[in-house]
């Protein structure tokens, strides 16, 4: 992955009681797919802060069941990826999200330095957030200009899978 946030001081940055040094995302995105496995349910994955993206992808893929696959939907997507060899992957929060778009440019080149061709965000994508709004929305973020927005869960949108290091 390549880093995007620094905590300073370190934090838990995903829940599993330990200090973390920030986080970093996946090299490149993984694919466009919904929010949710195609049934609306209440998740109450309302975090938005920097640390809460991993209890919101708990929240999702706990909420949704083992009734479908993990991959069919966005935390579920994000969870499953095993970049790097860990397995410890999650949908960003809003403001983690909102790290990596700040970032995106010195994202770009790092990627491109390890090899990955071309943009690796697309001009003019939307992509997911693990915060949600309501039963029928979540947060995603439009990376042309930064815009924060509200879409329903059924959209297909640019999911980046994110870990604590």
């Amino acid at each position: 992955g390549i880093v995007f946030y620094i905590a300073s001081p370190p934090a838990d940055l995903d829940g599993d009681g330990e200090l973390d040094t920030g986080l970093v995302c996946a090299i490149k995105n993984q694919t466009t797919i919904q929010w949710y496995n195609g049934t609306p349910v209440q998740t109450s994955a309302t975090g938005i802060l920097i640390g809460t993206g991993a209890s919101n992808t708990t929240q999702i893929i706990n909420s949704h069941g083992n009734a479908v696959l993990p991959e069919t939907y966005a935390a579920g997507l994000a969870r499953a990826y095993v970049g790097g060899g860990y397995n410890d992957w999650f949908l960003p929060s809003w403001y983690e999200l909102e790290g990596i778009f700040t970032n995106r440019e010195a994202i770009n080149t790092a990627a491109t330095a390890d090899g990955v061709e071309g943009d690796v965000f697309p001009e003019f994508s939307y992509y997911w957030s693990s915060t949600e709004i309501n039963v029928d929305n979540a947060k995603q973020m439009y990376f042309y200009n930064g815009s924060s927005q509200t879409t329903d869960k059924g959209n297909t949108l640019w999911v980046r899978a994110v870990r604590a290091f």
